[in-house]
């Protein structure tokens, strides 16, 4: 139930009238009292309400406001047979008494005839009773306040239902007036502009000519008045009404309009209340859009002339005429209105999404007065809600090290800020994450390309690797698909020294530390870490590389042959991160492939001495002895081998050898005894490096 607040006025006929506040649910209870009158106006104005529903209910008389179905107002005993029962009375907002009429056309003779327990709709109707301007002396709508009543029925004519109200004590109804009553201006329309209808007194209008209206008596003058200047006049029609609009415009400023009612007799009303209206035809300055700004998404923030964002509602804001209108226009099409605050401020967020694409905002101010402004500058931007699409994966490059190039999925790197590169759409922004974590980003050229090189290393271990591309709006695509890396800057341990084997006759053979070999392409060998590269040098010059197999061993023999002299042999390992060990302890040998000399001057046989028998002695070449195992001797190059062979009977043999010493000389007792008969010596002799 809609509770309303409604004043009953009930006065006594001595100059006094009492008012009662009343609403549905706490109704106001009074008892008819014989010729009282009995006027309802709303609280907060003098003005009745113009619809109100009578019920009767045994003898009492129930007022039902519009929109309750419970009563306000309750009269008792106005039911009890009484043919002159007043009816109720309020004054319009042309400011002239009537009476509430039954809406259905009856008229009454007497008060309301209305069968028990039924209902009747009643209206403000009839004929005019008189101005009722004046009535109330002061406002308030406090329970039993008291005030006096300024000529309360004072010009009051038949109601048309029949009943009289009286103007006077003797009831006499005397027409006959020295000046008309007070008049009252009904009603001031502006009829131009932006914001039309009706103006309160106080309000601002952009219409120079306001049209004025009202009720008087048919045939009077109605004269109006400007600042207490008459600026027209007009005469009431045959139906109680006049209308009228000034000829010439109002000037921008306040304007008192009253007006006076003039009868045919020259009798002139007193003047009327005025109403004051401010005519304002200039419009106000163009406002101004300060702020946009996205509260929704990754990015948030100003929006910026020309910008972008994902926010559909983006609040805006900005500066204007306090009380203004502000209208809010989406690329020419109005999309709501809010007005200036009192600071001059004005806020507006749109209460439907703005569609994706291009925007053009821009606001005017309607003020007070109806006047619009000039547009603001436009405010651009671009709603963008789709996120771009899926990145490719990022390419990654290792760049120091002894192993550069493009890292594949699963590499290994020794590189901890390895430089990533890809594509994408200009001005959109890349997003790095290493292992799920944002680890930087970049922004794509006007080539569409990008690269990012981290400012922190990555640490040793696994990473993946993965790229998110972010429009200007803030939209975020998927991930490209990740890469994976491991990332190790620990270089191997420093290798075992290499071992090295002469495969070459007649001395083959591990090689020694210090050692001589003729072999001028040894097999070098070692272990190492499966997958590790293993880089021989001789000196500081690489003789080549091989890797570490799977069975932890290597071995390496040099594609071109060891130049003669002196060879000293290091290795390093590298892993497959490029990290190399710190070289291997070297292991030093000589290269020898030069047979000694075998002049007579430096290898011979110096004596063949007989050990045995009667003749014992040197054994000349040609002689003959009985000792088949004489003791030979010779020179030679001090550490070279000397090989004797004998060539007999049987051929060709080898019967002994010997080391050269240090002073040249060698000595040997053949093996095995000599054939008899002739025995021809000859010498071989062979270097410690295996040349003969």
């Amino acid at each position: 139930m809609m509770e309303n607040k409604i004043i009953l006025a009930i006065n006594s006929g001595e100059g006094k009238t009492r008012l009662l506040t009343a609403e549905a649910g706490k109704a106001v209870n009074v008892k008819l009292v014989p010729g009282n009158k009995y006027l309802l106006k709303n609280v907060n104005d003098d003005f009745a309400p113009e619809n109100i529903t009578l019920k009767r209910v045994g003898k009492a008389l129930h007022v039902i406001q519009e929109g309750d179905t419970d009563p306000s107002i309750i009269i008792d005993d106005y039911f009890d047979g009484d043919p002159n029962n007043p009816v109720l009375l309020g004054m319009a907002e042309d400011g002239q008494l009537y009476a509430y009429v039954p809406l259905s056309g009856e008229s009454y003779d007497t008060g309301y005839l209305i069968a028990d327990g039924n209902m009747s709709p009643v209206a403000l109707g009839g004929e005019p009773m008189g101005p009722g301007s004046g009535i109330f002396t002061a406002p308030g709508d406090d329970d039993d306040s008291l005030f006096g009543l300024l000529g309360f029925l004072a010009a009051a004519t038949a109601m048309g239902i029949g009943a009289a109200v009286a103007m006077n004590e003797d009831g006499n109804n005397n027409s006959d007036r020295t000046a008309p009553e007070k008049p009252a201006i009904g009603s001031t329309v502006d009829d131009v502009g932006s914001i039309v209808g009706p103006l309160k007194s106080g309000d601002s209008t952009d219409d120079n000519a306001p049209t004025l209206s009202g009720r008087g008596e048919p045939g009077d003058t109605i004269h109006i008045y400007d600042n207490g200047e008459e600026i027209g006049s007009t005469v009431v029609g045959d139906d109680g009404t006049w209308t009228y609009t000034p000829d010439k415009p109002l000037d921008d400023g306040k304007h008192d309009i009253t007006l006076t009612e003039e009868d045919p007799s020259g009798n002139v009303s007193p003047p009327s209340d005025p109403i004051v209206v401010i005519v304002d035809t200039v419009a106000p300055d163009a406002p101004a859009i300060q702020h946009v700004i996205d509260k929704v998404g990754n990015v948030v923030g100003e929006v910026n002339h020309n910008g972008w964002t994902d926010d559909t509602r983006p609040e805006m804001s900005g500066t204007g005429e306090p009380g203004a209108t502000i209208t809010i226009y989406d690329n020419g099409k109005a999309i709501g209105q809010t007005e200036v605050n009192a600071d001059g401020r004005w806020y507006f967020k749109p209460t439907a999404d703005l569609a994706d694409g291009n925007h053009d905002i821009t606001v005017t101010q309607t003020d007070k007065a109806g006047n619009v402004s000039d547009p603001s500058p436009i405010r651009d931007f671009n709603v963008i809600t789709g996120a771009p699409e899926k990145p490719d994966q990022p390419d990654v490059l290792d760049n120091t090290g002894p192993k550069t190039g493009p890292l594949d999925s699963g590499d290994v790197t020794d590189e901890t800020k390895p430089t990533f590169n890809g594509d994408g759409t200009p001005g959109n922004v890349i997003i790095i994450k290493d292992n799920d974590e944002v680890i930087g980003s970049t922004i794509v050229d006007d080539d569409g390309k990008w690269t990012f090189t981290p400012t922190d290393d990555l640490d040793e271990g696994e990473h993946e690797l993965e790229v998110s591309e972010q429009d200007k709006a803030g939209n975020i695509s998927d991930p490209s698909d990740p890469i994976q890396i491991v990332v190790d800057t620990t270089p191997p341990a420093k290798p075992d020294v290499a071992n090295a084997l002469d495969d070459n006759d007649p001395i083959t053979g591990k090689i020694q530390d210090g050692g001589v070999t003729d072999d001028s392409r040894p097999t070098f060998s070692g272990g190492g870490e499966p997958g590790d590269t293993v880089t021989i040098y001789d000196g500081d010059e690489v003789l080549g590389t091989t890797v570490v197999g799977d069975d932890g061993k290597w071995s390496f023999t040099p594609e071109e042959p060891l130049d003669d002299g002196e060879h000293n042999i290091t290795l390093t390992h590298t892993d497959p991160a490029g990290n190399t060990s710190d070289p291997s302890d070297s292991l030093d040998f000589g290269v020898d492939t030069t047979p000694p000399n075998a002049g007579e001057d430096v290898l011979k046989i110096t004596g063949v001495a007989d050990n045995v028998g009667d003749q014992q002695g040197n054994v000349a070449s040609g002689d003959i002895t009985d000792d088949s195992q004489p003791a030979i001797t010779g020179i030679g190059e001090a550490g070279n081998t000397v090989f004797v062979y004998s060539t007999d009977a049987a051929g060709k043999h080898l019967i002994g050898s010997a080391v050269v010493d240090a002073d040249g000389k060698w000595s040997l007792t053949p093996d095995a005894p000599l054939l008899e008969g002739l025995n021809k010596l000859t010498l071989e002799t062979q270097d410690p490096a295996g040349n003969r």
